[in-house]
């Protein structure tokens, strides 16, 4: 830290400084404290008053023995630092409000090639997690400690960087501010910093979602939905029953619930009652928590919804998703190709592991006889058992196709809702026909950005409307005019 160059009013930024460092860790990335902090530091707040300052700690670095040579790479990583700071993308950054894994994973993007291409043998010997405690951290007197290890690796690592200091620079820009944003409108639904982007981070799937062209494509299209999504409110959890009703009469209650006709007795034969347990209380209608409604999403992820359909699919699930989890339903989302892939639970709080969402791949071809076979075992489980009213949403393709006895099978069970991106035939599938509801989207609708925007907000609007689950009954499938037509020609 004698070398840091970026300076600021508050002690807590060592702390996050050292998660930071302790995240990269995770990430096989082990670099030194002082480039951590610099640059993470720029990326989490604004440069200025009540931000950071760009400055060299003089008096620490008076008191260390810099080698020959060593000032000038000092002095070109301060111009390191200034572009950096002075990059749109930094500001924007730092506007954010980024939470520690975020700004962990930022660092891996802009620095872990660089710390790839260092050839030294010895650069991850002697790490170790540093403590998160401001009492050890805040008390460290660096100039000291910077004399107690060798620090040619140090000296060695920060030539390294100056050589690759277009390339840091670069990576920095390279940074999909869509993505990000996108995280952090889902993060704003935790209970706490703490449980943002859904509790504990997978940092694989954050890092995969910041790199990849697909995911930004996805965070892109989700941007243009959810400001209207967002204006939903979430629904309370009123009750059902009344408040003052009773529906029996118990031995056990509550004094509250006692009826008050047994007061009347004397109190000998009152204390004899309470003694053997005869005291008569009213007994109230309890909440049927067996009628919850389950919202059960499947995306296809498959080979065929690639490109344009990927977007599509993924963007309309997770402004369905936000929607939902603002009315207050509970919802599962799983992946399905060849079969039927890991179940994320999306409870109430709305915590949605939204990276992984974005960078989910599978290359596991196609079985869409398996996997809703499977599925209709599921849905029959959580009906029976769990008394579970199940509303099945599914985001396939057109050239998806499921046994008809499947299907039938699986409307005993649940509300079957479903949304079909057509390729370039118009020809529907046949299990279109036997949902409760569907909505087909032509290929000429997706290449379009105001069409896409507008037919995916209506899909999420009336997939919303869906609050019923009781008699399921067939519904011709809606499309959008364009496909409309076609099919019109056809016929």
């Amino acid at each position: 830290m004698a070398l840091s160059h970026v300076q600021v009013d508050t002690p807590m930024a060592i702390v996050r400084a050292a998660a930071w460092s302790n995240s990269l860790m995770r990430m096989g990335v082990h670099l030194p404290l002082f480039v951590i902090h610099d640059i993470g530091v720029m990326l989490s707040m604004t440069r200025g008053a009540g931000g950071y300052t760009l400055r060299a700690r003089e008096a620490q670095l008076a008191r260390i023995q810099v080698p020959p040579g060593m000032k000038p790479q000092l002095d070109q990583y301060r111009r390191l630092l200034e572009n950096i700071s002075a990059s749109e993308v930094t500001e924007r950054l730092a506007g954010l409000r980024l939470r520690d894994e975020m700004v962990a994973v930022l660092l891996s993007r802009i620095l872990g090639d660089t710390y790839n291409r260092w050839r030294d043998r010895s650069k991850s010997t002697g790490a170790e997690t540093l403590p998160l405690d401001l009492g050890i951290l805040g008390e460290i007197d660096y100039a000291d400690h910077f004399r107690d290890f060798d620090a040619r690796g140090l000296w060695a690592f920060l030539e390294h960087l100056v050589t690759q200091s277009m390339h840091v620079y670069t990576q920095v820009e390279l940074i999909d501010l869509d993505t990000v944003r996108l995280l952090g409108l889902f993060k704003e639904d935790s209970a706490s910093g703490s449980e943002a982007l859904g509790g504990a981070i997978d940092l694989v799937d954050l890092f995969a979602a910041l790199g990849s062209p697909e995911a930004n494509d996805v965070a892109n299209f989700s941007l243009d939905l959810l400001p209207s999504v967002l204006e939903t409110r979430r629904s309370t959890g009123s009750q059902t029953f009344a408040v003052d009703g009773y529906a029996s009469i118990e031995r056990k209650g509550n004094i509250d619930s006692l009826v008050l006709s047994e007061l009347a007795y004397d109190r000998e034969i009152f204390e004899q009652k309470v003694v053997d347990a005869e005291l008569l209380y009213y007994g109230r209608e309890k909440q049927r928590e067996d009628e919850r409604r389950l919202q059960y999403m499947l995306i296809d992820c498959s080979a065929s919804m690639r490109g344009q359909r990927q977007v599509f699919a993924r963007g309309l699930a997770l402004a369905l998703i936000k929607k939902l989890t603002l009315e207050g339903d509970e919802i599962w989302v799983r992946f399905f190709d060849s079969r039927l892939h890991e179940t994320i639970k999306i409870g109430r709080s709305g915590q949605v592991p939204v990276p992984y969402l974005l960078s989910f791949r599978s290359e596991r071809g196609r079985n869409y006889g398996k996997v809703f076979r499977q599925l209709l075992v599921e849905v029959t489980r959580l009906r029976r058992e769990q008394k579970r009213r199940v509303v099945l949403y599914t985001i396939t393709h057109g050239q998806c196709h499921i046994e008809p006895e499947i299907v039938t099978a699986l409307k005993q069970q649940a509300f079957l809702y479903g949304v079909v991106v057509l390729p370039s035939s118009d020809h529907l599938p046949e299990f279109v026909s036997l949902l409760d509801r569907s909505q087909i989207v032509s290929g000429d609708v997706l290449t379009n950005r105001a069409e896409r925007q507008r037919r995916a907000l209506d899909i999420v609007g009336d997939a919303t409307s869906v609050k019923k689950v009781a008699q399921p009954s067939a519904a011709p499938p809606t499309t959008d005019p364009a496909t409309s037509r076609k099919l019109k020609a056809m016929k």
